[in-house]
């Protein structure tokens, strides 16, 4: 799949998911789970960040560039990178959430 990636959503967070869920079923509002968030980052390293906002932009700079980018090969570039990283461990699992509308689990071996 293909995102549409522009410098204000071009955002990730990086969640370790919990070893164990709550059980039965969750209706009437369902049941709190709890993630660590372990990482932010700029996924797109070819999309500058904007410091204004998009209408300033469009105002001062011009036309706003948005960059196509394939969800397949960047889970793959995403994945081998954040297994390097001090905060993953071995066997647990982790779920990143970007704000161009990716989102990715990935797997520490162990």
């Amino acid at each position: 799949m293909k995102y549409a990636v522009d410098g204000w959503n071009n955002f990730c967070r990086v969640f370790e998911l919990p070893d164990e869920y709550p059980k039965g079923f969750c209706f009437g509002g369902g049941k709190p789970v709890v993630m660590v968030m372990q990482d932010w980052f700029y996924p797109v390293q070819e999309v500058n960040q904007a410091a204004v906002s998009k209408e300033v932009w469009e105002e001062e700079v011009g036309p706003i560039k948005v960059t196509e980018v394939d969800g397949d090969e960047l889970t793959e570039k995403l994945t081998t990178w954040l297994r390097k990283k001090d905060y993953a461990k071995p066997g647990r699992s982790y779920l990143v959430i970007c704000d161009f509308g990716l989102a990715l689990t990935f797997e520490v071996p162990g």
